[in-house]
């Protein structure tokens, strides 16, 4: 589950209240839910009530009404779809050589909020 441990972080930080400029629940964070059929409400609750990451996975695996097979199919069907999202966010982060976000950089903070905002918009913490 390709995109949990980074979805685990960025729920711990929103319930720390120490999100920053990320955005939670992210267009990324609900389609990888909705990929998995889970709910931001369903993270939330295993991040406050579980310790490790091992044990949230753990925990929302055995809740997925999917096939081991089902979940690798449909983490592959979201690496697939948002393969060029990875791969800014892999140069952004430094994973990846070359150019990180493709635009000026006056213009990524104003882009960003705005992306935040319609992001909390179109979902909220309990549902997809």
């Amino acid at each position: 589950m390709l995109w949990l441990p980074r979805l685990i972080d960025k729920v711990r930080a929103f319930q720390a209240g120490t999100l920053g400029e990320y955005a939670y629940p992210s267009a990324l964070d609900q389609s990888f839910m909705r990929h998995l059929r889970f709910t931001p409400a369903h993270i939330e609750s295993l991040v406050q009530d579980l310790a490790s990451d091992k044990a949230i996975g753990e925990t929302l695996r055995r809740r997925m009404p999917l096939s081991d097979e089902e979940i690798r199919a449909r983490c592959a069907a979201f690496q697939e779809k948002y393969r060029w999202a990875f791969a800014v966010l892999d140069r952004d982060d430094g994973y990846l050589r070359g150019l990180g976000y493709p635009l000026p950089q006056f213009l990524q903070r104003p882009l960003w909020r705005w992306y935040q905002r319609w992001s909390a918009q179109k979902a909220h913490a309990t549902s997809v």
